[in-house]
């Protein structure tokens, strides 16, 4: 599993020695698809390479509510290292929706700290679990 990890993080060197775009993952989809299912997944890397941000989310509650990586940032092939307020509208459109009438063009993270998004507001603060979001219903 370290052989393959190293491959990842040397193949990320590699193809992403400053030729990726801003907006793209540093490492090409087809490196990534050349991996193992299981080695495929944002945390095999990110657990390594960028691990205050995976901690970060993991102890988030977007984890608890099992929002994942592609589900913001999307998949490798159509990856946004910034997500676009749309995925930010699928589950919080009234939200997005106050948030851009009082300031239009504010992005959640201009208050929210990236991948930890704290809540706010009445009530919120006592969500501890999945099941407080309304999983199982």
């Amino acid at each position: 599993m370290k052989v393959k990890t190293l491959a990842l993080l040397t193949g990320l060197i590699v193809a992403g020695g400053g030729m990726a775009l801003a907006d793209q993952h540093p490492v090409p989809p087809n490196v990534v698809r050349n991996l193992p299912p299981q080695q495929q997944q944002c945390r095999v890397c990110h657990r390594q390479t960028t691990p205050d941000v995976y901690k970060q989310w993991a102890h988030s509650k977007h984890a608890v509510a099992n929002v994942r990586c592609f589900q913001c940032h999307g998949t490798l092939d159509d990856f946004h290292k910034t997500p676009p307020l749309t995925k930010c509208a699928a589950c919080h459109f009234h939200e997005l929706e106050t948030m851009q009438k009082k300031k239009p063009g504010m992005k959640c993270w201009d208050c929210h700290q990236e991948h930890i998004f704290e809540f706010h507001g009445s009530g919120v603060g006592k969500i501890k679990t999945a099941k407080d979001f309304g999983a199982n219903k």
